[in-house]
């Protein structure tokens, strides 16, 4: 089986809790040899933010791998990665959606992943 089949098959998906005007975090855990390959991401708020365009950070460990800025008033946000994103061996990765700004307006982030 190619890498990439392997990658599709094994493919799973993890998402925040829904949190009121705070940074929500998806994440996979560090876990020893293993790598992380993302796959897409996605983030949505209950209802429009205020400010509608907000900040979408894709981090492998602690660093900041990818930005967007989306304009909440035009719906969620959805990207599928042109290829895999590999993180290193026993790295950790995870997606922030950054708070919504207006109480009472939750804010969920998630990513699509697989490991090997």
């Amino acid at each position: 089986m190619t890498v990439a089949a392997e990658l599709l098959r094994n493919g799973k998906g993890v998402q925040s809790a829904a949190v009121d005007n705070a940074i929500a975090t998806a994440s996979v855990a560090a876990a020893g040899s293993v790598r992380h390959a993302v796959m897409g991401v996605d983030a949505d708020y209950s209802a429009a933010p205020a400010a509608g365009f907000k900040t979408i950070t894709l981090k492998f460990g602690t660093v900041a791998k990818f930005v967007w800025r989306w304009d909440f008033t035009k719906g969620s946000f959805q990207r599928n990665l042109p290829a895999p994103w590999h993180a290193e061996h026993g790295e950790a990765v995870s997606v922030e959606l950054e708070a919504s700004g207006t109480p009472a307006v939750t804010g969920r982030a998630g990513l699509w992943y697989a490991s090997r």
